[in-house]
């Protein structure tokens, strides 16, 4: 059976920057985004981000910036000048490419390499890595900018400003036709289980997007400003994922949002900083929330109004404390979504308060199906691979045709990965991923949920499954676990109380039979999701060093 959103919304057939500028709630002296460490004097206003978007636009167009073919790659830590630099990259006719800011040089040559971008975009902080990459790569008359944001400026390498005194006039675009094929954005996928992908993400579907998401943030957005604020959200996401770019930099400038960005994330001065700033608006993950839980109190929490968990599975016993924690009437809504859907794809209606562990219902205008491995779709509470449809989902990844074919079924789905269901009530739950199922004789391990009850045991702050080959055929379920700085002061919980607490609350196949490991963090990637190549990596290293030991005896 087909399921589709219970909503569906009126999308417009305009170019991104128009839609932006044309729906935002802001006043032209209203600061947008703003540095923490100096909020008065070091921010971007409604005014100053229109100026800048058709200056920089001009500069770009001067550096040779003409179409969606040209890509421009930022190499950057969170600023009050990335979104003005992405929006001018958009004046331009040109594409916005990601590459995060804790790449190694190594790194960015292989993204400059993959994307052939025009121009690198980097900070003086990241500046070497840039030089050496753009040597390392081997693509010729790659040029590079440096954002200077404590001057609100972009210069070239000689140091002359690249902002142009003109001002470029972005193309307004109303047909459908051109918008759903002129890339806006290049953002490489999680890479949890192998190389990123380029997502090529075009101006109808980000708008569609912002209005899906808008549709039920509005409301806590309105509220706010119905009281005389703005929401303000700490900006911790790295502008090189999705809720950085969209959320951040985009959704804020839509919704009337201002943020508040943080050059690299903390969690002592994440919290200091909601307090001092009265920050209102969480757009976090999991793993955050989990330390929340740990060690914060309620009052720490008093200015949220709204609270948005996603990018990773959300324990639903982390869920309830947390809505414990949260002031009166705000609950911790949990979406689900990807990159290829640019943000979300479902989440809770406005007045929900899920207590079921699910990612709340699809978003306007998209369908979803459940489908088996057989290929037959399936049913209200039968769990298969979660495959969508929607005016926000991608088309195609960058140059990867394999790629793009092994996205979409013979009918037209995009195959999501995931292995979800759907209950009669029209909510989704996400139970785990398809690649990384484990299979024990005749039963497959999801390791989502193994983690999901392992987290409940107090003393663990992190966990992360993995399958450990017995040479039979079988995975058998190990976690790597990261104690707690309570636990790591106490050595609790010991590996007995871990198999103690795990097995009387699952299966017999589902017992971690390939043991438990102790380590300082688990290895995740800029979406915060478990890097199982990692794990499966540790486990290969320590199987070859156990048969050379044997070989040497």
């Amino acid at each position: 059976m087909i399921f589709e959103s219970e909503y569906h919304i009126s999308i417009p057939s305009v170019d991104l920057l128009t839609f932006l500028f044309s729906r935002t709630p802001f006043k032209d002296d209203d600061p947008v985004w703003i540095n923490p460490a100096s909020p008065n004097s070091n921010h971007v206003t409604l005014a100053r981000a229109r100026d800048l978007t058709h200056r920089i636009g001009q500069g770009y167009r001067d550096l040779g910036i003409r179409s969606d073919r040209d890509i421009i790659l930022s190499y950057l830590e969170n600023q009050v000048m990335v979104a003005p630099n992405n929006l001018g990259v958009l004046c331009a006719g040109g594409v916005h490419a990601t590459c995060s800011v804790t790449a190694t040089a190594f790194e960015l040559a292989r993204q400059i390499r993959l994307s052939s971008p025009r121009i690198v975009i980097c900070s003086p902080q990241t500046r070497q890595a840039a030089e050496e990459a753009i040597a390392e790569s081997g693509v010729d008359g790659v040029r590079l900018v440096i954002m200077m944001s404590d001057k609100l400026d972009i210069v070239d390498v000689n140091g002359r400003s690249i902002i142009s005194d003109r001002k470029l006039q972005w193309q307004k675009v109303t047909d459908p036709a051109v918008l759903e094929k002129t890339t806006a954005c290049l953002v490489y996928s999680s890479g949890t289980t192998g190389d990123p992908k380029g997502v090529v993400i075009t101006h109808a579907n980000i708008v569609a997007n912002l209005c899906q998401m808008a549709f039920h943030f509005d409301h806590f957005a309105r509220k706010a400003m119905a009281e005389g604020v703005y929401l303000r959200m700490p900006g911790v996401m790295q502008n090189a994922v999705a809720v950085g770019i969209f959320v951040q930099n985009m959704m804020s400038l839509q919704c009337g949002m201002q943020v508040y960005m943080f050059p690299k994330y903390d969690f002592a001065t994440l919290m200091a900083s909601i307090k001092k700033f009265q920050l209102s608006a969480c757009f976090i993950v999991p793993a955050i929330w989990n330390r929340v839980v740990q060690e914060c109190t309620r009052d720490d929490l008093a200015s949220i109004r709204f609270a948005m968990s996603g990018a990773s599975p959300l324990p639903l016993p982390l869920q309830l404390k947390v809505h414990e924690m949260l002031p009166d009437g705000v609950v911790l809504r949990v979406n689900w979504g990807m990159t290829e859907t640019v943000t979300a794809a479902s989440q809770p209606n406005v007045t929900e308060v899920d207590r079921e562990g699910s990612s709340g219902r699809l978003l306007p205008n998209i369908q979803a199906v459940i489908i088996s491995p057989e290929g037959k779709k399936l049913g209200y509470d039968e769990p298969g691979e979660l495959c969508v449809k929607g005016p926000n989902i991608i088309k195609e990844y960058f140059n990867n045709p394999e790629a793009t074919r092994a996205a979409y079924t013979s009918d037209g789905w995009f195959r999501t990965g995931d292995i979800a269901y759907f209950n009669r009530a029209g909510k989704v739950f996400i139970v785990g991923r398809s690649k990384e199922l484990l299979k024990y004789k005749s039963f497959q391990v999801s390791p989502t949920e193994v983690e999901s009850i392992l987290g409940q045991l107090p003393g663990i702050a992190d966990v992360g499954v993995i399958g450990v080959p017995d040479g039979q055929g079988n995975d058998l379920p190990r976690a790597y676990v990261v104690r707690s700085e309570q636990g790591k002061a106490s050595g609790l919980p010991t590996e007995k109380d871990i198999h103690d607490f795990l097995n009387p609350r699952v299966s017999n196949y589902k017992r971690l039979r390939g043991g438990v490991r102790f380590v300082d963090e688990i290895p995740r990637n800029l979406n915060q999701k478990i890097m199982r190549n990692v794990l499966k990596e540790w486990v290969e290293k320590e199987v070859g060093e156990r048969s050379n030991f044997r070989a040497r005896l």
